[in-house]
């Protein structure tokens, strides 16, 4: 396991981490379409006024300004709506700052230092702090991906190094781009299995019996038999449109969700 003085953060890494694992998703089952970059100057909605008022720092500000996002309720894992900033800070009151910040870091936000901030907004939490150089799976987080040998978290515990108040800390944590490629893994071994552009369910392996999942068992093996994760043969199209055809056929209760 890496130890945290061996991890640093940077913030034009970081971008490209969060670029690249949309690609990854692009080439899986997301549109190209929803992937939206930013512009030169960055997102002119986010300002260093509102991000103040969010308690984050410049750096948190700048980074927030030059990510790209996921548009129409993108997911960065199953029930982990991204946040998306540009939006979200469009067109709040200074009023509103609070349930931002509520509904994207819910862990008595309060505790959450300038340095970190909520990357989704639904019911998982996943906080990213420029301090450390980390993410830390607060909230979703599978076992497969603690046990991910390839991609090991953070060893060290952050009590010795942070506030007592921040008891969100045991978590698990890895370094940044780490942290994408646990998520990737998840993708190409088909434990997260994409539905729709915006459902990605989870497959427990109990589910191969399970009369209310059996969908799952059945669109997992659409992908594989479409070749997924072989690139070299994978075609996105012809697979999603076969996933929407077997849904519609056979499980159409879960058409349309």
């Amino acid at each position: 396991m890496p130890r945290l003085h061996e991890v640093s953060y940077s913030r034009e890494a970081t971008i490209a981490a969060f670029r690249d694992y949309y690609q990854f998703l692009t080439q899986f089952y997301l549109s190209e379409a929803m992937i939206e970059e930013p512009p030169t100057d960055g997102w002119p909605s986010i300002t260093n006024e509102k991000v103040r008022l969010l308690g984050k720092n410049e750096e948190v500000a700048e980074l927030m300004r030059h990510l790209p996002y996921i548009s129409d309720r993108g997911l960065l894992a199953p029930h982990s709506e991204v946040a998306h900033w540009p939006n979200l800070l469009a067109d709040i009151g200074d009023s509103e700052i609070d349930d931002l910040r509520f509904i994207s870091e819910d862990l008595g936000w309060e505790n959450v230092p300038p340095s970190a901030l909520g990357i989704l907004f639904d019911e998982d939490r996943i906080v990213l702090d420029t301090k450390f150089g980390v993410i830390h799976w607060v909230a979703g987080v599978r076992e497969e991906a603690k046990q991910d040998p390839a991609r090991e978290g953070i060893l060290d515990n952050f009590w010795d190094c942070t506030p007592e108040d921040e008891e969100w800390r045991v978590a698990p944590a890895w370094a940044i781009a780490d942290f994408f490629e646990v998520l990737k893994k998840l993708h190409s071994d088909l434990v997260y299995v994409p539905i729709h552009k915006t459902r990605v369910e989870e497959w427990f392996d109990g589910y191969g019996t399970s009369d209310d999942k059996s969908y799952l068992r059945s669109v997992r093996q659409v992908y594989k038999e479409h070749g997924w994760p072989d690139l070299s043969v994978y075609d996105r199209e012809k697979c999603l449109e076969s996933v929407d055809k077997l849904i519609e056929e056979q499980f159409p209760d879960e058409h349309g969700w």
